[in-house]
């Protein structure tokens, strides 16, 4: 009876890992896979020797050298979330069997409790995945120890101390915290030699790594990796989960019964907890799924491989409300000459912080800001943009391509082979760098090219000093050395269409034809016709251009519409935005 019933228990908890690995696997494949794009693209794992080197520079670097590996295939949604599925299941299985080893009986419950705050944990995209890693190492070594602690009378996890330092950082002390606990509850006549023994070698092993080895601050040996930024600025709750973990031989000494008549059979508590926790993490998942933050990553996948058409038409079915979204959709209507057609048809901020962002260092800035300068021909700041954010943050995949980028527009092959070397050096990104390497020492091939040729040819040749907490200034500062920059004079004319500039406007309305206009971007025939209401109903001077018949007409609707409501702005407001929400002439009268 007894060995049925512990087959049964094997069975029950089998299908709990399974039930739990499931809706782990489906959330991250299917419906949070925004959380692994994020993540495969805010770091670069490099075979090399230099890269490897570079992760022992402090304890715990090694550990995001293992997690950046694991993380790099996330460039495939599905091995991505195989991978975070996994690791949280067997965070799960180990604890459950730690649990089982030590209070002598099978329980998964408590397990599953913490493997679901850390399945909570990781839905937020800034979690990273070496957190989870360094916990699964910490309980899977101190199971190992505790189940064959008879080696050498127990000493030898002792000794695991200095290398699980040096590998996992701060979080080795989770490992030092359970087995001192463990060996204050075990009945060991030389356990507290043991506990000063495990202690005295921590120590000594800090005060070395400070002193000889990686001359970093106190709160830094201690805690590196551990840091606000990795765990998505959810450190209490992590903390918290950290805590208990470090406890488990305390929590599994604590045992308890139900009073007889309030006993259930085992497939019915089974079946019951299992049920309850499996709902608890669809509710959770489905609570922190963030539909803004998948959107916008949906458009950042869209907008680095060049589907700027594409990003149009998804922001255009899904109207955005974050800025770097906007920021990004002005960018592709920029790209396929729409920026001043298709403005008003996106919400836009008066002061023009959606056309372009100024500098900073902090937060998601500095990562995206420089694709502005490189639209408009900008390159050397594209590319200093793109240099700070790997100086600062690391390499990136799309950091490393604008740098190639940008180093085969100025021609500067030689430095570009070196980046080139390095992304050949990647998993995923070979491809990238082959069709790179064929255009180094061939100005021909870059000329040709669809994204770089262009870019040359609308590349700025003087240079200036670059104003990044005002960047309109920039664009002004272009057209005093480079009045034929097509692009630049667009999100000119976007800008001051944005302050309502209309002094800047009538000036600009002149020089379209300068710029290969054959016809006036919509938004500009609508400032035309405001201005005229402006000047007796006199047209400003259009230069070579005309007003066309369908904007005239849609004029005519809207001074109808207007009229129709007794020239009352506040009365007509609600049809005029039904309407010509869209509009210049909305954004002019209503923003």
């Amino acid at each position: 009876m007894n060995q049925n019933q512990t087959h049964n228990s094997k069975i029950y908890f089998c299908l709990s890992y399974l039930l739990f690995f499931i809706i782990s696997f489906v959330y991250f494949g299917f419906i949070g896979d925004y959380i692994l794009f994020f993540q495969e693209k805010n770091s670069l794992f490099i075979f090399s020797t230099d890269f490897l080197r570079e992760n022992f520079h402090q304890p715990g670097g090694l550990l995001i050298y293992f997690g950046k590996f694991l993380s790099t295939f996330f460039y495939y949604p599905i091995a991505g979330a195989a991978i975070v599925a996994i690791i949280l299941t067997l965070i799960i299985f180990v604890i459950s069997k730690i649990i089982s080893y030590l209070a002598g009986k099978t329980d998964i419950y408590i397990a599953l409790i913490i493997g679901i705050s850390l399945f909570y944990l990781h839905t937020d995209y800034r979690f990273l995945l070496f957190n989870s890693l360094g916990i699964l190492i910490q309980i899977s070594l101190f199971y190992l120890s505790i189940k064959y602690i008879t080696l050498i009378k127990g000493w030898i996890p002792i000794l695991f101390i200095p290398l699980l330092y040096l590998f996992t950082g701060g979080f080795s002390w989770i490992f030092a915290l359970m087995l001192t606990i463990y060996y204050v509850f075990r009945k060991d006549n030389i356990k507290w030699a043991k506990i000063i023994g495990l202690w005295v070698l921590s120590l000594v092993t800090f005060i070395l790594s400070k002193e000889f080895l990686f001359f970093q601050s106190d709160v830094t040996l201690l805690l590196f990796p551990f840091s606000e930024l990795s765990t998505g600025s959810q450190q209490i709750l992590f903390l918290s989960i950290v805590g208990i973990i470090s406890i488990l031989p305390a929590i599994a000494s604590i045992s308890f019964s139900l009073p007889q008549k309030l006993k259930f059979s085992e497939v019915s508590v089974w079946i019951l907890t299992t049920i309850v926790l499996s709902i608890f993490q669809v509710v959770l998942a489905f609570k922190r799924y963030d539909l803004k933050d998948s959107r916008y990553f949906y458009v950042e996948k869209l907008f680095y491989q060049n589907k700027f058409d594409d990003v149009i038409r998804y922001n255009t079915t899904n109207p955005p409300t974050n800025l770097l979204t906007i920021f990004l959709n002005n960018i592709a209507l920029s790209e396929t000459n729409k920026l001043n057609d298709l403005l008003f048809s996106f919400p836009q901020n008066p002061d023009g912080s959606t056309l372009f962002l100024k500098w900073e260092m902090v937060g998601e800035i500095l990562k995206r800001g420089g694709y502005f300068y490189y639209t408009i021909g900008m390159i050397n700041e594209a590319h200093r943009w793109a240099f700070e954010n790997m100086v600062m943050k690391g390499l990136t995949p799309e950091g490393l391509e604008m740098l190639i980028r940008t180093e085969l527009i100025y021609g500067n092959y030689e430095v570009a082979s070196k980046y080139i070397a390095v992304l050949k050096q990647t998993l995923f990104y070979t491809d990238e760098a082959k069709v790179f390497e064929k255009l180094l020492f061939n100005d021909v091939a870059v000329n040709s090219d669809n994204d770089l040729g262009e870019k040359r040819k609308e590349m700025i040749k003087s240079d200036f000093f670059t104003i990044t907490d005002d960047p309109y200034i920039n664009i002004e500062r272009i057209m005093d050395k480079d009045s034929i920059n097509k692009k630049a004079f667009e999100y000119k004319v976007a800008f001051m269409l944005l302050k309502k500039d209309f002094r800047g406007i009538a000036n600009a309305l002149p020089q379209f034809d300068r710029y290969g206009y054959t016809t006036l971007p919509v938004h500009v025939e609508e400032a035309a016709l405001a201005l005229s209401v402006m000047n007796k109903g006199i047209l400003p001077n259009l230069g070579k251009m005309k007003i066309s018949k369908n904007t005239e007409f849609r004029w005519d609707q809207y001074l109808t519409i207007f009229q129709q409501y007794k020239t009352d702005p506040r009365s007509a407001e609600p049809a005029l935005r039904k309407q010509f929400g869209n509009t210049f002439w909305y954004h002019a009268f209503y923003r």
